[in-house]
């Protein structure tokens, strides 16, 4: 009898345990953002060789010309209560090229963040592989920042844009040309292990 009615007072006191940590998340996430709310301070394009790393018990490898990947980094700050966190934010970026016979390509791809503290500044980065940039200029050897025409992203909160930025102005990517699939995230990248401090955390897609 003393056991089962240990055992029912357990049951009540985990029940309730459950229902303020309940209560408690929901406090959390219950942040609200629109449009404005979050603020894009920059967007930079750059081309970064594929990083070298070293491992015992390997022989090293010469690679005297490493491949170039398109790295695109956004830096933002979210506006709102700092003792909330956004639970996550879905990045899409854009890269607008011209190709060989000076047509247009543009690739996309989604990069999610979580668990961001309002009034902090965080990065965002996103990739285009070597290989990819081969297919498009026709170099492969070496990828010139030049020959991109045009960057740009676009900031989701609970599938409704609330920002943004744009290399050019305008939203090239819907000027009439489809968007492909080719970008990437950092943690798609041998990219993945670097810098980690200075970027929002990601998600899984």
């Amino acid at each position: 009898m003393k056991s089962t009615l240990a055992i029912m007072k357990s049951t009540l006191a985990l029940v309730a345990l459950i229902g303020v940590l309940g209560f408690s998340t929901d406090g959390m996430s219950q942040i609200q953002l629109s449009n404005g709310d979050i603020k894009v301070k920059d967007i930079e394009v750059e081309a970064q060789p594929t990083p070298l790393f070293q491992a015992a018990g390997v022989k090293n490898k010469n690679i005297p010309n490493p491949k170039e990947w398109l790295e695109m980094e956004v830096e933002f700050e979210v506006k709102g209560d700092e003792d909330k966190v956004v639970p996550e934010l879905l990045f899409r970026y854009y890269a607008g090229f011209r190709d060989e016979k000076g047509s247009v390509r543009i690739l996309t791809g989604d990069v999610k963040h979580i668990n961001v503290v309002p009034g902090e500044e965080y990065y965002s980065s996103a990739y285009v592989s070597p290989s990819t940039l081969g297919q498009i200029t026709g170099d492969y050897s070496r990828f010139q920042p030049s020959s991109v025409a045009g960057v740009g992203v676009e900031i989701y909160f609970n599938g409704v844009i609330i920002g943004g930025s744009t290399s050019t102005g305008t939203k090239f990517w819907a000027a009439g040309t489809a968007p492909a699939p080719g970008v990437m995230g950092k943690g798609e990248t041998p990219f993945a292990l670097l810098w980690i401090d200075r970027y929002a955390q990601a998600g899984k897609k």
